[in-house]
Parts: C-alpha cells; sequence; structure tokens
C-alpha cells in the first residue's frame, strides 16, 4: 500500500495507528510519504511501479493496481454558469443554508466537497426541506459529524480531535480513554483490540474517536451528546446492560469523575460523614 502523505490524516493519530499496525500485522506492506513516479506493465516483467523517497528511488512489482484517487464534483455539461451558480474545482459553493450564489438553487452532497458521505447528504437533505417547504431559514452544522472507516478494527470519530481541541481550549480540556481489554464482552468474543476515546470541556463531552469492534455503532451515542450539547455526567449515569461493548462508553464517561471521587478532599469529606455515625 504506497501512501503520498500520512494515512488516515484526519483521524486520531493515537488510534490511527492501532489500525495501521493491524494492517501491517495481516501482511500488508505500508508505505508511506511516497511518490509515484511511473506505473509500467509489460508480460514479462508484470506490473512495476517507479517510487521515490526522500529522493532515493526504488520500484515495486505486483500482479495488479488499485488506484484510490479520490473523487471530483461532477459539473461538467451543467452550464452552471448561466444559472449564475458559483463552484470551483472542490465543489458547488453554497452558505449555511445550503443555497447556491444563485438564491433559488440549493446544493448538497458530495457536489459541494466538503464531508463526502451519504449521512451527510441525507442531513443536508432535511436542511433543504425545512427552508424550501417550511420556510424555516434552518442552516447546517457539521460540528457532529461522525465518519467510520471500515477496517479491521474499525475507526470512528466525531467532533474535535485532542490536536485540534488543544489548539482551541488549551489546557481546559481533559482527555479521558479506556481500552477495550477492559470489557468483558470483548474479551468473550477475542476483540480486545482498540481504545475510546474521549475529549471533554467543562463537563461537556466536545469529541470522541474509538477504534475497535463495533466502533461505528459506539460513536453514535458520542454524536447525540455532542450534538445535543449533553453533560458528561448523564453519559456516566446511565445504566448499560452486561456485558456489552456499550459498556465502554460508559465507564469513559465515568472516569471523568475519578480524580473528584479519589480527591484528599472527597476522603475527608466521607470520613467525616462516618464520624457522624
Amino acid at each position: 500500500m504506497l501512501e503520498r502523505f500520512t494515512p488516515l490524516p484526519k483521524d486520531d493519530p493515537e488510534l490511527a495507528a492501532i489500525v495501521l499496525e493491524s494492517l501491517k500485522d495481516e501482511g500488508v506492506d505500508l508505505r508511506s510519504d511516497i511518490e509515484v513516479k511511473s506505473v509500467a506493465y509489460a508480460a514479462e516483467t508484470g506490473l512495476v511501479v517507479q517510487v521515490e523517497k526522500d529522493g532515493v528511488a526504488s520500484e515495486i512489482k505486483g500482479t495488479h493496481l488499485l488506484l484510490a484517487a479520490g473523487r471530483a464534483p461532477n459539473v461538467a455539461g451543467l452550464d452552471l454558469e448561466k444559472a449564475g451558480i458559483a463552484y470551483s474545482e472542490r465543489g458547488i459553493s453554497t452558505d449555511a443554508r445550503l443555497r447556491t450564489s444563485n438564491k433559488r438553487v440549493f446544493a448538497i452532497g458530495d457536489v459541494r466537497g466538503g464531508l463526502q458521505f451519504t449521512h451527510v447528504a441525507g442531513y443536508e437533505a432535511g436542511i433543504v426541506i425545512r427552508n424550501i417547504l417550511f420556510r424555516l431559514p434552518a442552516k447546517a452544522d457539521y460540528s457532529a459529524v461522525p465518519w467510520v472507516t471500515y477496517t479491521d478494527p474499525e475507526l470512528a470519530h466525531v467532533g474535535l480531535d485532542e490536536a485540534q481541541a488543544r489548539e482551541k481550549f488549551g489546557d481546559k480540556i481533559k482527555v479521558l480513554s479506556i481500552d477495550y481489554k477492559e470489557s468483558d464482552r470483548a474479551r468473550a468474543e477475542g476483540a480486545t483490540k482498540g481504545r475510546v476515546k474521549l475529549i471533554v470541556k467543562s463537563g461537556r463531552p466536545i469529541g470522541a474517536t474509538i477504534v475497535g469492534a463495533q466502533a461505528g455503532e459506539l460513536i453514535q451515542l458520542w454524536a447525540l451528546a455532542i450534538s445535543q450539547k449533553m453533560k458528561v455526567s448523564a453519559l456516566a449515569g446511565y445504566i448499560a446492560p452486561y456485558p456489552s461493548l456499550g459498556e465502554l462508553n460508559k465507564r469513559v464517561a465515568g472516569s471523568y469523575f475519578t480524580d473528584t471521587l479519589f480527591s484528599e478532599r472527597t476522603k475527608k469529606i466521607v470520613r467525616f460523614i462516618l464520624m457522624l455515625g
């Protein structure tokens, strides 16, 4: 696998590393920061890829080639200029209500660029319906959009990652994590490779990343919590069925209060209460 830049650059590097390590364990030769110079095929030599890294050239031979070059908005032939609709190579430009430069025309989905996910297109469709049919000035908010990379193990994310949170809030955040190996369900199923990582500010979750079995299912709770600005105490206080992977979410939320529960001040209060009989 050849990657020109850093693999999984939009995800938390700490948890992305678990996915990359799993790929290597399965025999995948992963090479990053490498530039492909040419690709050629001949019956006698097969497929030959010329690459370069740090100024050093080399070649890789194989039998098959899969290109993952990304996507580009397909607007050719639409004559958008005639409709007064502005666009660029990244996609059609819209405002927060998803209106184009021609206010009578809306654009949603991958053609806008940005987050190119089916669930984002569905969300944007709802925004447009509220604007067109109900005349409500609904605006799109992408601060709590989850995404999942369906590797093995899965990698899921929503909100801010640790680097983004520290850049924005400095030391005002609290970073919490729990490994899958702490879950009885994960141990029973032999799926202990994974971690839940939570970013909290002022008692409210602002970001979460999960790597592990069913990460795409587990991340949904944090998408709800962040979008509704729920307190982490609400996530720590609900009853999670045992044994389930969902317990990991509850336990990582509960760890937010560990320092307070076991502080000297709390110990003194407990001792005082016990003295009262």
